[in-house]
């Protein structure tokens, strides 16, 4: 059972708050009696969550993952998969390279396959989940991530929002959006390691005493001039050993993390703050300002003055 009062919990927390989540064709798939989808593989991980009807999803020729009511998928990326109804009879396959539906009347994006009786409607979407600048977090899930909510704790109706949001973006949709992702997200990770298992390697790794004690030091003082050395000193690990654990576990090494978790600590300073651009640099532990105007620009594509100017609102 997960430590609710760890600093591994600490550390989890600090990290799903700073997460960016990037939300893209989010679509309803109606997939009717008897039918089926095959979608091509993409890039990213893709959500699945069943709103109604019982079905299966299929990843290659592995066994059938069962869907029914508030049944949430997430799938590794690069994998083609299809998602049948639960139909007995023959299953007819129709091919679709993306989850992408149609919008008519404002209305939600809506992806049907077949027609006749009902068989299984799903929520789908493709999601990026990282920090700016770095590896998507899911790329290095191994297996689909499976969680079963009950009716009571089902995340109905985030989908439903999102959805909404979806199909009628306007001001601050995509806060929003990111916002309930990130709740689904959470409510599910909480889920599974309730459970006591999960297969993504950064869970792990941020529930490992030794690698949370030094990702906790990176997130709450990112200013600190840090070393693989004195990182793998506050995990209490050798350095060959802590370096290897942490680009297994986060797919990337302690010192980009650092830079990353530094970079977006400073993009926070540069839109809630007046702070001139060199003591902002400074805060955020960069030697120089030429140093750090470069490092942020090749992160978040604007050089820290434009994107303070992008970001602030200007007094009336």
């Amino acid at each position: 059972m997960f430590n609710y009062t760890s600093p591994s919990h600490m550390a989890l927390d600090r990290l799903l708050s700073v997460l960016d989540v990037g939300v893209v064709h989010f679509t309803i798939c109606d997939i009717r009696d008897g039918w089926g989808a095959r979608f091509d593989a993409c890039k990213t991980a893709t959500l699945h969550y069943c709103v109604d009807g019982m079905g299966s999803l299929i990843v290659h020729n592995t066994l059938p993952i069962p869907l029914e009511r508030n049944t949430f998928v997430l799938l590794p990326p690069n994998l083609p998969y299809r998602i049948e109804s639960g139909a007995q009879k023959q299953i007819q396959l129709e091919h679709r390279a993306r989850i992408c539906g149609s919008t008519a009347n404002e209305s939600i994006p809506m992806l049907t396959v077949g027609d006749g009786q009902e068989g299984i409607i799903t929520s789908c979407g493709e999601i990026r989940v990282g920090l700016t600048g770095g590896p998507d977090l899911f790329t290095s899930l191994g297996e689909p991530f499976v969680v079963r909510f009950d009716a009571k704790n089902g995340l109905h109706d985030q989908f439903v929002m999102l959805m909404a949001e979806s199909a009628r973006p306007s001001m601050g949709s995509r806060v929003l959006s990111e916002a309930l992702l990130k709740q689904c997200l959470v409510l599910s990770l909480r889920r599974r390691m309730e459970d006591g298992a999960s297969p993504l390697p950064w869970l792990t790794g941020v529930t490992d005493p030794r690698l949370s004690r030094a990702l906790h030091a990176i997130i709450e003082q990112p200013a600190v001039e840090y070393t693989v050395d004195n990182l793998a000193r506050i995990a209490g690990m050798s350095r060959s050993a802590f370096a290897a654990s942490f680009r297994r576990s986060f797919g990337q090494s302690p010192m980009n993390l650092v830079k990353l978790f530094r970079l977006r600590r400073a993009s926070d300073l540069l839109v809630t703050t007046a702070l001139p651009v060199t003591e902002v640099a400074k805060r955020v532990g960069f030697s120089s300002r030429s140093n750090f105007s470069l490092s942020f620009s090749e992160v978040y594509g604007l050089d820290p003055s434009a994107f303070r100017r992008k970001h602030t609102i200007a007094p009336n």
